[in-house]
């Protein structure tokens, strides 16, 4: 039987390896550039992208099932924004 721990951090590791892959694939193609939408993008790539590396090396040790839960709905808004931070959360869509 799947350990819970096993299972949250494979969901965890998998949905912060996704959204930073996502984010950082992202093309403007035209749209206005936007220095704090760019700083936003830039740490959330950062920190999802740390948190998948630790949890891949085994040093991300205890995961907590909010947390979990809160990177997968995160992960899922970035696909759903297309890796478009500024309409994530600023609501703005790109032309």
């Amino acid at each position: 039987m799947i350990d819970l721990q096993i299972l949250l951090a494979f969901a965890n590791g998998l949905s912060c390896g996704l959204m930073c892959t996502r984010m950082l694939t992202y093309r403007r193609n035209g749209a206005k550039f936007n220095r704090s939408a760019s700083l936003l993008a830039y740490l959330l790539i950062i920190a999802s992208g740390t948190v998948a590396i630790r949890i891949a090396f085994s040093e991300y040790r205890i995961i907590d099932p909010a947390e979990t839960l809160l990177n997968l709905v995160l992960c899922m808004a970035v696909f759903r924004a297309r890796g478009n931070v500024s309409q994530l959360f600023y609501g703005e869509r790109s032309q």
